[in-house]
């Protein structure tokens, strides 16, 4: 009897030991740096709360909310990402410039192009964007408005008009 009794506070403390090392799907999910494997989750995982987990954990590796993904890494995904809602995301959000470029580079939305050459804290991306407008109201707006500190934005995009317009 004292050997089963052993065995069963043995089996109960090795059980116990192994519920408490398993580790919850969202403390894996928020773990995650795979940005391949977060993109294919937050497409297809059979869950709806597993897909926003993934798209938030995707979205904040790419514009460097969570330091744990290198630079070269985070650019890598942006150009890699095909996602335009993600790409704008990133546009708008990401702490470095580089990486807001790899978007803006790969971005088709006029729109969001608009918000870069008329907020990004950089002139050289806020006039890069302006290059890749070609919607020519946008254009006028973004000629009309101009830049506060940068007077080169409204004539980028006059001259961007010009072009289009020949």
């Amino acid at each position: 009897m004292g050997q089963l009794l052993r065995g069963v506070v043995m089996f109960e403390a090795l059980k116990s030991r192994i519920v408490g090392e398993r580790r919850s799907r969202d403390d894996i999910l928020n773990e995650c740096n795979d940005l391949s494997r977060l993109d294919r989750l937050r497409h297809y995982a059979q869950d709806r709360d597993v897909r926003q987990r993934a798209d938030a954990r995707y979205r904040a590796l790419l514009v460097g909310g969570d330091a744990s993904l290198r630079l070269d890494a985070r650019i890598r995904g942006v150009q890699a990402c095909t996602d335009g809602a993600v790409l704008a995301y990133v546009a708008r959000s990401a702490r470095e410039e580089q990486v807001r470029r790899a978007a803006v580079e790969r971005l088709d939305s006029d729109r969001v192009l608009m918000e870069v050459a008329l907020n990004d804290p950089v002139a050289r991306l806020r006039r890069y964007a302006v290059t890749r407008m070609a919607d020519r109201e946008l254009l006028r707006s973004v000629a009309d408005a101009g830049h506060r500190e940068d007077p080169r934005i409204a004539r980028d995009a006059v001259r961007r008009l010009r072009a289009l317009e020949s």
